[in-house]
């Protein structure tokens, strides 16, 4: 055996470890941009059906090149609850298939067209005049980068067959499988990419330097270090993405305990899937790609057992997983669909502001509701309580709008972007409603604390108005839920209408109850104060369908479906929240 440059052996495998995860990384955010937010798109508006979820997470992951990309996306839907967990447990099983695409790719004998490639995706991007020319230059650039890195690996690991200690130490690496898994565990975690580790895996399996099972293993322990990604995105989130993120962690964890249990059966299994090595002259092309092609179908091959198992028994799984990380947030704390994460989704972040300013109308029509209630009980009412809920709708309505303005620092296609003056309205439309409910508890207290009394007339005249408000409202919500259809705007407006002819009515009602001496002038100057408050929640509801039906505020075909992929969820967090 002849000498180590051990100087050229670090340089060439350091160097040839960073280009590799440049170009990968460099590759996916080029494939990414070139796909656009149609994507996102597919992703935010998945079917109920676990399994299309896993289809359709394998094709996205496999385009962009990132399972932890597509994962930490998953999470920030799941928080904005665009997305049950029951799907988003689909998208994960997929995003660990798609991430195998790379794998395979890199088994292919194909370095010698690193630089080739280089040299297209430079010109493209440097010469190209459409962004999707450029985006695409860039991942073919980066798919240059990623084979001359793996080039430069391998060279550089191929001179440590000189070496018999490293020889030594790594035969008895081969023997230790599970010192292989946690070393590929711990290789991801530190360089943050499950794809390059598995890149360094296959250069020292190609050189004969690990046996097939130690390569296993550290493909087995890259599926788990993936993980931590997700783990770290989910922190500060709710419950539900907080599952996802350990749903990652277990289903990788899961899968690899029972390879390693099953480990002399899914051995065989790869081998029979793969070409053999065993008449190839080690060291030769065609041995490497033969051993490469081995580690490539074992990561291919674990990912898809492991989501058709999970695929199975996924209701089980999603079950289990509620019930051991329950979600005992409060409804009204704060926003609940608008996560920071879902800014560099247009299409996603605009759904989650319309399903805010859903939940938005629907606090409203419960304040309403109980400042009616206490207007007309007034010593029953906790009205500290209902000035707390007050409070909760001011502060919702300041973390839409800096939503909505954080949305608008980002590029965002027209289509988003022309409805955005009508929505800041709308959310100040809902927060006014709140503040004339306000105005109702203090007349409550003075009420209670003066000993006003109404008459019966007096009473069912601000029901009715109440009624009216409150139907307003219902229609709101139901537009801003995904169920909105042509004739509610025109509802709104009809009924908006009504309001300013109940509020007129109970004004002369009120003028022919004083003169005839069936009430005092004090108490009815509350009543009108009242009337005109209710009257006042009619008009900034009226604002809202007013933008609906002249299209300046609307939900579109694309926000609608992303919208009803969740009804149910919305409708128990309605029987919560009304």
């Amino acid at each position: 055996m002849g000498e180590c440059n051990w100087f050229d052996i670090i340089a060439g495998s350091l160097g040839g470890v960073a280009l590799l995860m440049f170009g990968i990384r460099y590759m996916g955010d080029g494939l990414e941009s070139a796909a656009g937010d149609a994507m996102r798109r597919i992703l935010a508006a998945l079917t109920r059906n676990a399994w299309m979820a896993c289809v359709v997470g394998t094709v996205v992951t496999g385009i962009v090149q990132s399972s932890s990309a597509v994962t930490v996306m998953v999470v920030g839907f799941v928080n904005a609850q665009l997305m049950t967990f029951r799907q988003a447990l689909g998208v994960v099983y997929g995003a660990n298939i798609g991430t195998t695409v790379t794998g395979q790719i890199m088994a292919f004998q194909v370095t010698k067209a690193a630089l080739p490639a280089i040299a297209i995706g430079f010109a493209m991007t440097l010469f190209g005049k459409r962004k999707v020319v450029k985006d695409i230059g860039q991942g073919i650039l980066g798919f240059g980068i990623l084979f001359l890195g793996l080039l430069l690996l391998k060279d550089s690991v191929a001179t440590l067959k000189n070496s018999p200690v490293m020889v030594e130490i790594f035969q008895n690496f081969s023997h230790n499988i599970v010192m292989a898994v946690v070393a590929g565990a711990l290789v991801t975690v530190s360089i943050q990419s499950s794809s390059a580790s598995l890149g360094i895996t296959m250069a020292l399996a190609s050189q004969n330097l690990i046996s097939l099972e130690a390569a296993i293993g550290l493909m087995l322990g890259d599926n788990i270090g993936t993980c931590i990604t997700a783990q770290l995105a989910s922190i500060g989130t709710h419950a539900t993405a907080r599952r996802v993120a350990l749903a990652h962690v277990l289903y990788n964890v899961f899968g690899v305990v029972l390879v390693l249990v099953l480990f002399k059966f899914f051995v065989p299994l790869v081998t029979m899937i793969s070409p053999h090595p065993d008449a190839l002259q080690i060291g030769t092309p065609a041995y490497q790609a033969a051993v490469q092609r081995q580690v490539a179908n074992s990561h291919t091959l674990f990912n898809v057992l492991n989501a058709l198992l999970f695929l199975t028994l996924n209701s089980y799984y999603a079950a289990f997983l509620e019930r051991i990380m329950p979600d005992r947030r409060r409804p009204l704390e704060g926003a609940v669909h608008i996560d920071a994460r879902l800014l560099d989704t247009p299409l996603a972040a605009a759904a989650a502001v319309i399903r805010e300013l859903g939940r938005m109308a629907r606090l409203c029509r419960g304040l309403v509701a109980r400042s009616t209630d206490a207007l007309l009980a007034p010593a029953e009412a906790n009205i500290d309580d209902l000035r707390a809920q007050d409070k909760e709708i001011d502060q919702l309505q300041r973390a839409i709008t800096n939503y909505v303005i954080d949305l608008m620092e980002r590029e965002i296609p027209d289509s988003i972007s022309e409805h955005v003056p009508a929505v800041l309205h709308a959310v100040n439309d809902l927060e006014r409603v709140g503040d004339h409910c306000k105005n109702l508890l203090e007349f409550a207290e003075q009420r209670r604390y003066e000993g006003m009394v109404w008459t019966p007339a007096a009473e069912e005249d601000v029901r009715s108005m109440a009624s009216l408000v409150d139907e307003m409202l219902a229609l709101t919500v139901q537009a801003f839920s995904g169920e909105y259809s042509e004739d509610i705007p025109e509802h709104i407006l009809e009924l908006e209408k009504r309001v300013d002819r109940e509020t007129e009515l109970g004004r002369v009602g009120h003028m022919e109850r004083l003169r005839n001496g069936e009430c005092l002038p004090l108490p009815g100057v509350l009543l009108m104060d009242t009337l005109a408050n209710y009257e006042k929640m009619g008009d900034h509801v009226r604002n809202i369908g007013r933008a609906m039906r002249d299209g300046i505020i609307k939900v579109g075909p694309e926000l609608r479906a992303v919208l009803e992929a969740d009804s149910t969820d919305d409708s128990e967090a309605s029987t919560v929240e009304a």
